[in-house]
């Protein structure tokens, strides 16, 4: 429940401290008092949009907090969990609106988003005013009133999971044939791509192995050359050894008139060894440099393949091997889409058999509680001064749809002989406000939200009929902690608690609005202004009467 309301420079309303007591709290003033201004407040701790035209004049900000009591509130607790934020039985909202549009708003001293303080809102606070009123004109607000009445939250969960998975599989659908289409359109095309792909038989690091190949070949055909050159220098007529051959057996000629050249001839002789070596060295190496060019054909006409394959393709081997992988398993899905197609549907039709069993058992619901609703809310009505009034939920069936296969409408006969007609083209702004009242009334115990805020839901009526409305409204007042703006004291004098919202000009020439919670006999005071004069002794009188009256019922 709500315990308290601070406002500072907001609007008309300079500095005041509003304390709220259970159960149904009348609010009331002159015209133009700032009763309006009350309500701003409370909308904008509770997510409403906030102003710079909120602020007084002069200030340099407005600030708005609320304390509330959350120790049975299980929603909100669990919001704020979710936040992390630390709360137990108090929850504190406080909300500053700065000259330059912007606003600070915290919860239990952390600063949150305007998205999550709605959601918060929206599990403290109810608010009916003009605009919500006409809610009850739009069947999607009728629809929810009728679930919120029937207790039909499990099934239309069950509904509503049943409709996602069955959307699922529409779009599934949609996509496969899409995809079949693009596919077969495609087919020959891919078909190319594939065999031509497939019949290159790619393998990761193969262009690297023939790209050392080709360069270790390129290598040894330049040694090979080399070898050639020089076994040429050393054989052949002409050749290094054979002109070696030739002096050392000159060499041997002479030694034997010239004993000096002896040591030369040994010498020679090692030489002879050493060359002999190299001679067979590169006899060795001549041998072993022999190319396969077959194979070095081969490897070049490979690697020439695998390159035009990357041009055409514009990417890498890897590329390649990964647009074969890709092409093959198009094809094959391509072939497998009919078995696809096949079991998408299969699916669908038990999707749409599940479907029409969630369905059935929304409808059987809200069909339940219908019988009882109708009832409900044509007695409530009678009591608010429409005794002839009758009352209707018309449920036809159309298409599925996020919310099942049926229309709801609800339809009324404001005075007899009338013919019901829809509630959006039916009743006036007067009945319309009765009728919200009136499902407020029989809704009391299923509404989980504490606080509900009316703004002037007695208007147009009057007489009889504002008791009944204060009567309504103090009895939804034993469910909810409940706050209305009234301007008949029918209504005022059953409240438990009168709270007044007083305008007056201050000494420097400024209009201030406070609001007041009244004692007993302020209450007879303001009473007595309702009926007309509160100066008046008949009229204070009267206001005793009143008040006594709605305090003994």
């Amino acid at each position: 429940m709500l315990e308290q309301l601070t406002i500072r420079n907001f609007a008309l309303i300079e500095e005041t401290t509003v304390h709220f007591g259970t159960g149904f709290s009348a609010i009331t003033g002159e015209t133009g008092a700032g009763k309006s201004v009350l309500m701003g407040a409370l909308r904008v701790v509770v997510g409403g949009k906030t102003l710079p035209t909120m602020i007084r004049h002069g200030a340099d900000k407005a600030f708005v907090e609320a304390t509330f009591d959350i120790s049975n509130n299980a929603e909100a607790k669990n919001l704020l969990a979710s936040e992390e934020i630390d709360a137990e039985d108090d929850l504190v909202i406080q909300r500053e609106i700065l000259a330059g549009g912007k606003n600070r708003t915290r919860v239990n001293g952390v600063i949150v988003k305007q998205g999550f303080l709605q959601d918060l809102g929206e599990s403290l606070i109810q608010m009916h005013g003009q605009s919500d009123q006409l809610l009850l004109r739009d069947l999607r607000t009728q629809l929810k009133l009728l679930d919120d009445y029937s207790g039909s939250e499990a099934e239309l969960k069950a509904y509503s999971e049943t409709w996602a998975t069955y959307n699922r599989l529409q779009e599934e659908l949609l996509r496969t044939e899409e995809n079949a289409r693009h596919l077969a359109e495609q087919k020959e095309f891919l078909t190319f791509q594939k065999n031509e792909l497939e019949k290159a038989n790619l393998r990761a690091g193969e262009e690297a192995e023939l790209e050392a190949k080709t360069s270790a070949a390129s290598k040894s055909e330049a040694k090979m050359h080399a070898i050639e050159e020089l076994s040429k220098l050393f054989d052949g007529e002409n050749g290094l050894m054979s002109q070696f051959e030739v002096f050392q057996s000159k060499i041997r000629q002479f030694s034997s008139k010239l004993p000096e050249m002896e040591e030369w001839s040994v010498k020679l002789g090692e030489a002879y060894d050493s060359l002999s070596f190299i001679e067979e060295a590169l006899r060795d190496a001549e041998e072993s440099s022999e190319l396969d060019p077959v194979e070095l054909d081969r490897a070049n006409t490979r690697l020439a393949q695998i390159q035009r394959l990357k041009r055409k393709y514009r990417t890498d081997e890897a590329g390649l091997i990964e647009l074969f992988a890709r092409r093959k398993k198009e094809l094959e899905s391509l072939e497998n889409l009919d078995a696809d197609l096949a079991e998408i549907k299969k699916n669908i039709e038990k999707a749409k058999a599940k479907l029409s069993e969630a369905a059935n058992a929304l409808s059987e619901k809200r069909l339940s509680g219908k019988q009882t609703l109708d009832s409900k809310v044509e007695e409530v009505l009678h009591s608010l001064g429409m005794p002839k009034a009758t009352f209707s939920t018309d449920i036809s069936e159309e298409a599925y749809s996020a919310t099942g296969k049926d229309r709801v409408e609800f339809c009324m006969a404001p005075n007899l002989g009338e013919g019901q007609k829809p509630l959006r083209v039916a009743v006036s702004g007067g009945e319309l406000s009765r009728v919200l009242l009136a499902f407020k009334s029989v809704m009391a115990e299923q509404d989980h939200v504490p606080v509900l805020v009316f703004d002037e839901v007695d208007s147009g009526i009057s007489g009889e009929i504002g008791n009944n409305v204060g009567e309504t409204l103090k009895s939804i007042g034993k469910f909810h902690q409940v706050l209305a703006i009234t301007h008949l004291q029918q209504v005022a004098c059953r409240a438990s608690s009168h709270l007044a919202v007083e305008k007056h000009e201050n000494g420097e020439g400024r209009t201030i609005s406070n609001v007041k919670l009244l004692s007993y006999n302020e209450r007879i005071v303001e009473i007595a202004r309702m009926l007309g004069d509160a100066k008046s002794p008949t009229s204070l009188a009267h206001a005793k009467e009143f008040l006594e009256e709605a305090n003994a019922s």
